[in-house]
């Protein structure tokens, strides 16, 4: 009952679902069961009959013991199957987080938004939302909006405000009205930026100069959570656990806290990557900020070594194909390319996307790119796109992926961590115990121990 809190308020886990139809089945069991006792006591057995409308006590029990086996069945069921969904967790403890909602407060988080850019974005960060933070009430306006009205009470009982910065959205009435309101509140306010411009993003200058000249200060440089909305699932997994930091420290629980590190189980940069043998990746001088990629990549996976060779070197297991601004400038990449190709040594493409590391829009490279190796099928093979920030992680991660990491299984970790303790004590125990060996015996020992750990 402690571990899964059944009367707990807002408890949405199965666990705990389940835990209280138990108690309300047992509770009802023992109460027909024992007023069934007492009628037949006190007058007869057929008046308990009459009035309860049971034959007897042990057909009260058995039905009720059926309910209770087919429901435990379900209950399990149903909580293998949540269990296999990743859910936001609290780096220091492994635990989901508290969702705790202030007094008066009706949503934990309001998504303010232009329909035309931002509608579909929302609704995706609000069911994502929900599967990462189960029991997290997130105000949309085609799930929850009565009366447009009324937006500033919505504003007035939600806890965190989130504001979808897309093209349009400084231009719409009902989007300044929740500024306003949210402003004029003084509530906690999360910045979340639409980058694709495809998708009715821009940079936060273009973004800031569609603001109203005299809002821009209170939006743009009160320092608020930015966050950049990413599609790319593993990339948008991170955008996800920004937005969800913001809000959990905004929450009584964790008020006060200026960061909440949070983990989702299988994220990819959270993969513990090894490579099975070294993997020696050739940046082309020719190639303009290639090395200083390559560089980074090796400087976060053990296992990589990186040549910066004029030509092709024979020790070279991959080439790194550098995205930025200034690549095809060099007309020796284009060779260079040509012959990696026809020598069959596998290319790995990285796409820089930060502006401040020359990223550029990938159509831009079907304008730079020499034909004839679009036409030869170069960019079939999809790129890896390199953001900054935390999502940088990902990209690289994503890149150590694509050379040949693997994930360590982490059952053959601690197993190997296990037989190398016992050994350990084993060792102790032995040393202990052989009163003839020496000083000198001790180092070889220590190490013939160590060495058998790591076998």
């Amino acid at each position: 009952l402690p571990v899964y809190a059944p009367n707990a308020p807002h408890n949405t886990r199965p666990a705990g679902q389940a835990t209280n139809l138990v108690l309300l089945l047992v509770f009802l069991g023992a109460s027909w069961t024992t007023l069934f006792d007492a009628i037949e006591e006190e007058l007869s057995k057929k008046k308990a009959q009459l009035i309860l409308g049971w034959p007897d006590d042990a057909t009260i029990v058995i039905p009720m013991t059926a309910a209770l086996v087919i429901f435990l069945v379900g209950a399990v069921v149903a909580a293998r199957r949540v269990a296999k969904v990743p859910t936001i967790r609290l780096v220091t403890t492994k635990q989901a987080p508290e969702l705790m909602l202030g007094k008066g407060m009706m949503w934990h988080l309001f998504n303010s938004h232009i329909w035309s850019t931002g509608q579909d974005a929302v609704a995706v960060i609000k069911n994502e939302l929900q599967q990462l933070l189960p029991g997290i009430k997130v105000f949309l306006d085609v799930d929850d909006l009565e009366d447009i009205g009324a937006l500033e009470s919505y504003i007035g009982r939600s806890q965190v405000i989130l504001f979808f910065l897309s093209k349009g959205y400084f231009r719409s009435k009902n989007c300044l009205r929740e500024i306003r309101s949210s402003l004029e509140k003084g509530k906690p306010i999360i910045l979340v930026q639409e980058a694709d411009p495809a998708k009715g993003g821009g940079s936060i200058e273009e973004l800031r100069a569609e603001c109203p000249a005299e809002l821009q200060p209170a939006v743009f440089d009160q320092l608020f959570p930015l966050v950049v909305w990413m599609r790319i699932e593993e990339f948008q997994l991170v955008s996800l656990k920004m937005i969800s930091e913001a809000l959990l420290v905004q929450t009584p629980t964790y008020a006060g806290l200026r960061s909440l590190p949070l983990t989702i189980p299988g994220e990819v940069q959270g993969q513990n990557l090894v490579f099975a043998k070294q993997v020696v990746l050739w940046a082309s001088p020719a190639n303009q900020g290639a090395r200083r990629m390559a560089n980074e990549l090796a400087a976060s996976f053990p296992g990589v070594a990186v040549d910066n060779a004029a030509e092709m070197p024979e020790r070279a297991t991959h080439m790194l194909l550098y995205l930025c601004e200034e690549s095809w400038s060099d007309d020796r990449l284009a060779e260079q390319v040509k012959q990696v190709r026809e020598a069959r040594l596998p290319i790995v493409m990285a796409h820089e996307n930060d502006t401040e590391r020359g990223g550029v829009p990938f159509s831009r490279f079907f304008e730079t790119t020499p034909q004839e190796l679009i036409a030869a099928g170069l960019y079939r093979d999809l790129a890896i796109a390199c953001f900054s920030g935390l999502h940088r992680q990902v990209s690289l991660s994503l890149l150590a992926k694509a050379i040949g990491a693997i994930q360590r299984a982490q059952d053959s970790v601690s197993i190997r961590r296990s037989l190398s303790s016992i050994l350990s004590r084993k060792a102790v125990t032995s040393v202990e115990a052989e009163s003839s060996l020496t000083e000198a015996s001790l180092p070889e020992t220590s190490a013939s121990v160590v060495e058998a750990s790591r076998v």
